[in-house]
């Protein structure tokens, strides 16, 4: 892994990748945020079985994985290694995506900085196996390889983009406490609520692409990234 282990990400580095990253693929960003926004709220209409509820919670994320791998290979391309490579890597970054958001989530639940501290390590997985096609498992470690002068700048990074859902949630907490009457069943809240969740998740997925970005090996004569 030809990779310079002594570049350190920052804040603003990181940052300023992932914004251009959007402006250069604004169309694209904001047709798949539609699309993950339109589903949340369509997919809320179902019952309240329990199969209905665990349909709620994992559909989403293999969906989110399928529009990342769309994305970053709009974004980046790939770099080969064959058509049964192409067939099974949107597979893979769906199950990984699926598989680091329930690790992350279990650091989230526990104690908030496990969470943040495995989603800065693995920010470029997702890319790694887009692009590169490389497995689950290698797309972690590499992930892990690559983040390992940086983790606390990426840290800091996923906190900038937990705080409007923890602010969302602690929103709604408090009109709970303070009897607020408001619908949280109406579509108008439903709305909003998944249009929150859809930009910053657009916004994580941005970072991902550009921690992967930054941390990729140089590809010998390739143009511009974002051309």
């Amino acid at each position: 892994m030809s990779i310079d282990d002594s570049n350190r990400l920052e804040i603003a580095e990181v940052l300023g990748e992932a914004s251009a990253l959007i402006g250069a693929h604004a169309l694209a960003f904001i047709v798949a945020t539609a699309i993950y926004v339109v589903f949340g709220i369509w997919i809320e209409d179902h019952d309240e079985s329990w199969s209905a509820q665990a349909t709620m919670l994992i559909a989403p994320v293999l969906l989110q994985g399928l529009l990342q791998y769309l994305l970053f290979r709009q974004a980046f391309g790939d770099v080969g290694g064959g058509w049964v490579g192409g067939v099974v890597a949107p597979f893979t970054v769906i199950g990984l995506q699926f598989g680091i958001w329930l690790i992350c989530g279990l650091g989230y639940f526990l104690l908030l900085l496990p969470g943040l501290y495995l989603a800065a390590r693995t920010s470029a997985a997702i890319g790694m196996a887009a692009v590169e096609r490389t497995g689950p498992i290698d797309s972690i470690v590499g992930s892990w390889h690559r983040t390992r002068r940086s983790a606390w700048p990426l840290v800091v990074v996923h906190a900038i983009l937990l705080f409007p859902i923890v602010a969302l949630l602690v929103g709604m907490f408090g009109t709970i406490i303070l009897d607020q009457g408001i619908e949280y069943e109406s579509i108008e809240f439903r709305v909003v609520a998944n249009l929150v969740f859809g930009v910053v998740t657009m916004a994580g997925w941005a970072v991902a692409g550009a921690v992967y970005r930054l941390t990729a090996p140089p590809r010998g004569g390739h143009e511009d990234i974002f051309a």
